[in-house]
């Protein structure tokens, strides 16, 4: 197709941009894309989701699914990027690239590039930092604030940095000796100064907002309003304890949204939920150890997770331990028995100290936390031509008089990708969620075979398989739930036909992908793999020439039909 979309991949995009371009695709691609609302936000923006599959070759519903969403946290806007990058890239390389046609014509994608668009355009266009959403949270704070430090760009420089204010008796903070930009806390050995106070960019203002005339130390440091975290919000360990929460699970429009959708569509059978940053491909359960889940599944969770880990490079990690809980991603595995995983795009610490990754979930020493952040100083130097940290400069304050700012464009280079690195990170991103959709189950309906037994009498034999590396259950996490009804073969023939000694319908359980033929048996053969059927109905007719035809209907590995003449 000779018309694209003009979309760029060093820039993230205004909310009003992104549906345009978003519409621009369902006029272009009418065949196979569908654009559709699944609900608004807090403030009442739609929110947009992107339903891709070649439609001539059957209907979305009839394919296994990939749903991939982003932006859920408002700050983490390269995935919201990746998300529109894999839009472009299935639309306009389904005549270029054999692997996105067999893709598009075998299955569905549902992209949601921005759960939480109130979030990100407050984000996008304004110097403030927040989680999640715009709503208040606590409630209290929708009608007042306390009194206190506020964060706030003072200087109208477009950016909140961190604010140091020399005390050479007090302050708890100096510079470190070896890169004097980097603050590290003073020691009792430590007593020629300079020391500092150090806090967030801001004014102090009292609890009408107005700024206070008179400031003196010490003063409250007054939290962001913005509280709540969506994506704590969910009901798989859900606690009013975690903080940003909410006051119940599902509270928000947001949530609810992303849950009815999943739940309405049956035929998804993979998650893959960008977020950022850390380098890390993180995997449930926040709060149920892996030994309570059956072992085949985490074993799965490794083995597809691989995928992920030879596209990106970045490792699965299991969240269990990890303080926070009410995910999404343990949801869809607890409730669904969906494999979900939660990458966190961006490496900057894989890419300027990459012998001190280790996972995210373990506390670093004050020893390792310095080291590290040097490393980053000296990468952004090197690589960022030193743009990525502001040095520390003095400005006028409206209330302290002669302070210093400075520190790191968290916006643009330790949340987010750099703009001239943004493509790549995206592109290795749209490889693993690809690896992945070409994992799902692909049930088939490989031979129907017809045989007369006598005068107007006939048997039809079909033999149903799975072709692909799932089983169509996913796990056994979704077999316990019953989050997934059985594969079904069944025939459909005309009023002259009549079935003898035969079931019209046979559940046949499970079709198993290829991924269980490869497990290790020590000492015993492996246990034979489940991944075909066999069925047969016997059939009286009034003559031959009739038709029938043979359905297969697997809920997570797509629906086939094929049909015979009765000769």
């Amino acid at each position: 197709m000779a018309e694209r979309v003009p979309i760029k991949f060093d820039k993230h995009y205004l909310y009003a941009e992104l549906t345009d371009c978003l519409h621009r695709y369902a006029l272009l691609y009418p065949d196979f894309l569908t654009l559709e609302s699944i609900g608004k936000s807090h403030e009442g923006r739609e929110v947009w989701a992107a339903t891709i599959t070649n439609k001539a070759t059957g209907n979305e519903g009839d394919k296994p699914a990939l749903y991939v969403d982003a932006n859920i946290h408002a700050g983490e806007v390269t995935g919201g990027a990746a998300a529109l990058y894999l839009i472009d890239y299935l639309l306009t390389n389904y005549s270029v690239k054999r692997e996105i046609k067999e893709l598009l014509d075998t299955r569905t994608f549902y992209i949601l590039p921005r759960i939480n668009p109130d979030g990100v355009e407050l984000y996008l266009t304004t110097p403030k930092l927040l989680r999640s959403s715009v709503r208040p949270y606590p409630d209290f704070r929708q009608h007042e604030d306390p009194p206190g430090l506020c964060e706030e760009d003072f200087n109208h420089d477009g950016q909140i940095l961190r604010m140091r204010l020399r005390d050479d008796r007090r302050g708890a903070w100096r510079a470190d000796y070896e890169d004097a930009r980097l603050m590290v806390e003073r020691s009792p050995l430590d007593t020629m100064g300079p020391f500092y106070h150090l806090f967030s960019e801001g004014v102090v203002r009292d609890h009408l907002g107005n700024l206070v005339e008179k400031v003196e130390l010490p003063f409250p440091l007054v939290p962001t309003k913005y509280g709540l975290d969506l994506n704590r919000n969910f009901p798989s360990g859900y606690s009013p304890l975690t903080a940003g929460s909410g006051p119940f699970p599902l509270s928000e429009p947001e949530t609810r949204n992303q849950v009815e959708f999943v739940n309405k569509h049956k035929n998804i059978a993979g998650v893959i939920l960008y977020h950022t940053w850390g380098g890390v491909l993180f995997r449930p359960h926040s709060t149920i150890p892996d030994k309570d889940f059956a072992g085949e599944d985490i074993a799965l969770y490794e083995a597809v997770g691989k995928l992920g880990t030879d596209t990106t490079g970045y490792p699965v990690v299991c969240c269990y331990g990890d303080v926070f809980s009410g995910v999404f991603d343990d949801w869809c595995f607890e409730q669904l028995g969906l494999l979900a995983y939660t990458p966190e795009l961006w490496d900057p610490i894989g890419r300027a100290a990459p012998d001190m990754k280790v996972d995210p979930l373990q506390r670093k020493s004050k020893a390792d936390w310095r080291k590290m952040e040097l490393k980053l100083l000296q990468w952004s130097d090197r690589e960022l031509w030193g743009e990525g940290f502001v040095p520390w400069h003095e400005v006028e304050h409206p209330q302290f008089g002669k302070v210093e700012l400075g520190g790191w464009r968290v916006k643009e280079c330790r949340q987010n990708a750099p703009l001239h690195l943004l493509k790549s990170e995206c592109h290795r991103m749209t490889l693993f969620s690809l690896a992945y959709a070409r994992a799902l189950p692909e049930v088939q309906i490989d031979e129907i075979k017809v045989e007369k037994l006598a005068e107007n009498m006939f048997s039809v034999h079909a033999v149903v398989s799975n072709h692909s590396y799932l089983s169509t259950n996913i796990t056994e996490q979704a077999k316990k739930q019953r989050a997934v009804r059985a594969d079904i073969v069944r025939l459909d023939y005309p009023p002259q036909v009549e079935l003898i000694n035969s079931e019209h319908q046979y559940e046949i359980g499970h079709l198993q992908g290829y991924h269980a033929g490869q497990q290790v048996w020590y000492y015993h053969a492996a246990p034979p793999q489940k991944g075909m059927a066999r069925v047969r109905w016997n059939l009286r007719t009034a003559g031959s020439g009739a038709e029938v035809t043979v359905t297969l209907v697997s809920q997570r590995g797509g629906t086939r039909r094929q049909t015979v003449t009765l000769y």
